[in-house]
């Protein structure tokens, strides 16, 4: 009998079925990808470009907006993906993703960096645009600025220490 070495780390979403995890996780890395380039664009929009006046309120609104519809986006490519699928390729996918020491890492980072955000965005800005949308606005920046700390990481540590995964069996 043959032990199956555990993954890195459970996956994301790891309680919910499997179909779900891959629509979960696929809208999770659009709206990743579609947030760390709203930043740039965003700033040089209003900054260089001077095509609208820089506005804390339009700013937060529109990083919601991004990603948000990123993230609808993603979860319904891959629902039409996986429509045809069989439930032993969904749930090898679900293994793939749980086995990518990459991935995981980059959600970690988005993810603690859009809970950091969330927080420290609002008490920047608090009087300039409601609560709510600071918050959110926030972590959604937040989540872009998690991918853009993944790859700088990535890039100056070399690729070669981010692939390793220790597995512990």
């Amino acid at each position: 009998m043959t032990t199956r070495p555990s993954p890195p780390s459970a996956p994301l979403f790891f309680s919910y079925a499997p179909r779900t995890q891959v629509i979960l996780h696929s809208s999770l890395q659009v709206a990743q990808i579609t947030a760390s380039g709203f930043i740039p664009v965003y700033l040089i929009t209003t900054l260089i470009a001077r095509r609208r006046p820089f506005s804390v309120r339009s700013w937060m609104g529109q990083s919601i907006a991004t990603t948000a519809l990123a993230a609808a986006a993603g979860g319904g490519l891959a629902w039409y993906q996986t429509k045809g699928d069989g439930e032993l390729a969904i749930l090898g996918k679900v293994e793939k993703l749980s086995l990518d020491a990459k991935q995981i890492r980059r959600n970690d980072y988005t993810l603690i960096s859009a809970a950091l955000s969330g927080l420290v965005i609002p008490a920047i800005f608090l009087k300039r645009a409601p609560l709510p949308s600071l918050v959110l606005g926030g972590a959604s920046i937040g989540l872009g600025a998690g991918v853009w700390y993944h790859w700088i990481q990535m890039f100056t540590a070399g690729s070669r220490s981010m692939d390793r995964v220790d597995m512990v069996s």
